[in-house]
């Protein structure tokens, strides 16, 4: 009997033992678990901030030099712009208004002593500015080029063709020679030779020669 009772307690405890043994088990696998997953996501954590703090260090530029690393597919500078857009982007605020005296767009009257002094000094104008017209309109990205397609732009809006021959300027006419002046010496010579007998003695009332007022009368 006692032997049956030993035997009881020995099961009942072997069952408290194992049961207590599996709710460890299962406690350990759940906090390992937890503290596995807290580790992954503290790593991808990490992870982001490096990449965030990477990017802020990050240059904000590079620069290629041609034949050392340059990109081939680097973009291609931006086509001209043309006549009409560049009028309409630095120059119709102006001329379209006549604001500060500007030529307005389509006055012939106003654009033609300004063309007579030829494109040379309408480009001098348009480049470098004067009075209150900026240089190059305002807009100091504006190319060369550029600028003159907008003055020729509007000077054809205006009635005038830049591209025209210019008219042969008038002829001159030539200042008529001058007289040649008397030969003296000659005038001399002949003095001596024909009219000094009658003039060196005053003969038969010719002027003597030195005699202002016999002179004077005889000449118109």
């Amino acid at each position: 009997m006692s032997a049956e009772i030993d035997d009881q307690g020995f099961v009942r405890t072997f069952g408290v033992v194992l049961g207590v043994l599996v709710i460890l088990a299962v406690f350990f696998a759940i906090m390992a678990n937890m503290v596995g997953g807290g580790s992954d996501e503290d790593a991808a954590g990490a992870e982001i901030a490096k990449k965030a703090v990477a990017d802020r260090l990050a240059p904000i530029a590079s620069v290629a030099v041609a034949g050392k690393g340059a990109d081939d597919a680097a973009a291609a500078p931006a086509a001209p712009k043309s006549g009409a857009d560049v009028v309409a982007m630095a120059c119709a605020a102006c001329h379209t208004s006549g604001v500060a005296n500007a030529p307005k767009i389509g006055d012939n009257a106003a654009w033609q002593p300004r063309f007579d002094l030829g494109m040379d000094a309408m480009m001098n104008t348009a480049l470098n500015g004067r009075g209150a017209m900026p240089p190059r309109g305002g807009n100091p990205a504006l190319s060369d080029d550029e600028v003159k397609a907008a003055v020729v732009q509007m000077l054809k809006d205006s009635g005038i063709d830049p591209d025209a021959p210019a008219a042969a300027p008038a002829p001159v006419a030539e200042a008529p020679a001058a007289a040649a002046g008397p030969d003296l010496v000659k005038g001399e010579a002949v003095y001596k030779s024909s009219c000094f007998a009658c003039h060196g003695m005053g003969i038969a009332g010719a002027p003597k020669l030195g005699d202002a007022n016999a002179w004077s009368a005889r000449i118109p």
